[in-house]
């Protein structure tokens, strides 16, 4: 009896967020949404394999580091610039933050409430990864006691600092690195699949993860030149029209985005002839 040939068949197809292509219970933060194919995925019976990959992705580098819902929010500082103590509470607006643009933001902030622009400048240690506070008033101080304190970012321990007033020009160092990366890479979940890339021993749909190697703002395009490829044998002999996604960060938290994100995903299946 002659043995029998096998062929190979693969297709794929792009899944986005964009509710004007048909994205479906789209979350306010952006970070999941549903899609229902217009054509199903059928992987015949007699299907020997099947696998799936991640050949490319666009996500925007826009996913908040200092928000409300991270309870990092709050920067409070006592000045005697007017030649009193005056205690302020700095709201920060969620963001996407470097340290560079807290500085910046904090600059704008001064100057709105009548204060001079470099009244507390932000600045870092590049050998120590530490932010460094410079105050141009004497006896100046920043209270990272209060609740939803930006201290954890900053590297700073809950303390006011520095602990004791300190003359004009006086450089306080954070007690830590300072923590801006929250995300630090994004993973796609989908539940096409019921397995997926491991994560430590979490694996449950991670369709690709995806580095980061933009800055703030700006998109990620990942082309990978050998994608993942995960076993997806489950598929063989059923249906699948509706897609769940979500998108999280390395430590499987969901990660807000402002922007669209999308994927395209590559079906590969063997049968024989």
């Amino acid at each position: 009896m002659p043995s029998k040939s096998i062929l190979k068949k693969e297709f794929s197809f792009y899944v986005s967020s964009d509710p004007d292509t048909g994205a479906q219970n789209v979350s306010p933060d952006g970070s999941t949404f549903r899609v229902n194919l217009n054509n199903p995925i059928m992987i015949p019976k007699n299907a020997l394999s099947c696998e799936v990959s991640t050949i490319q992705s666009n996500i925007w580098n826009d996913s908040n580091n200092i928000s409300a819902q991270f309870g990092n929010n709050i920067f409070e500082f006592t000045t005697n610039h007017s030649g009193l103590p005056v205690t302020y509470n700095f709201v920060l607006p969620d963001g996407l933050y470097s340290l560079s643009g807290l500085n910046a933001y904090l600059s704008t902030q001064f100057v709105n409430n009548g204060l001079p622009s470099n009244l507390i400048t932000l600045s870092g240690d590049e050998s120590t990864q530490k932010t460094i506070l410079t105050f141009l008033v004497a006896g100046d101080q920043v209270d990272f006691t209060v609740a939803n304190s930006v201290r954890e970012v900053l590297g700073f321990n809950a303390r006011l600092a520095p602990l004791v007033p300190q003359p004009a020009g006086y450089n306080e160092f954070s007690d830590n690195s300072a923590q801006f990366n929250r995300t630090n890479s994004y993973l796609i979940e989908c539940d096409l699949v019921q397995a997926g890339i491991a994560v430590n021993n979490f694996n449950q749909g991670i369709v690709a993860s995806v580095p980061i190697n933009v800055p703030p703002g700006s998109q990620i395009t990942y082309e990978p030149r050998t994608p993942l490829v995960i076993d997806a044998s489950d598929l063989i002999g059923n249906t699948r029209q509706v897609l769940n996604v979500r998108l999280l960060n390395q430590s499987l938290e969901l990660v807000t985005t402002n922007e669209i994100f999308s994927f395209v995903l590559r079906v590969v299946f063997y049968v024989p002839v």
